[in-house]
């Protein structure tokens, strides 16, 4: 078992990594390739205002890595862990989003894919 001293140094690591000031560049792909896909996509059924179906809403940083009554929707930095990216894909059966549209485009997939990579840099800090 670890000293509290180590244990205090380690949660203060990990508090310090994931509130690390986000690249501006980060930001800036989330706000060109994330962002309106989110707005056309998602925030009619995932948002914090009227309708967060499955208890996910995805218009700010707090509620999307809060993500839905089924638990955790991504993984900062894995998007192979992601369920996230499987329902983009539409890997999971009776999941597949955005629903009762097509697939995305396997570009827009990939800017998914790379966002999580990337943490999931995200300026949106609090509800519309």
């Amino acid at each position: 078992m670890l000293p509290v001293r180590s244990l205090a140094l380690l949660l203060a690591f990990c508090i310090l990594n994931h509130i690390r000031a986000a690249d501006p560049t980060e930001i800036e792909f989330f706000e060109s390739k994330i962002r309106p896909v989110l707005v056309e996509h998602c925030y009619a059924c995932h948002n914090s205002a009227k309708t967060a179906k499955g208890g996910l809403a995805l218009d700010d940083r707090a509620s999307t890595s809060k993500g839905s009554t089924e638990g955790v929707i991504a993984v900062a930095g894995k998007p192979e862990k992601s369920r996230l990216i499987a329902v983009l894909k539409h890997e999971l059966e009776g999941k597949a989003m955005p629903k009762n549209g097509p697939k995305l485009d396997e570009a827009v997939i990939a800017d998914f894919e790379k966002w999580v990579r990337l943490g999931m840099p995200d300026p949106r800090d609090k509800p519309p």
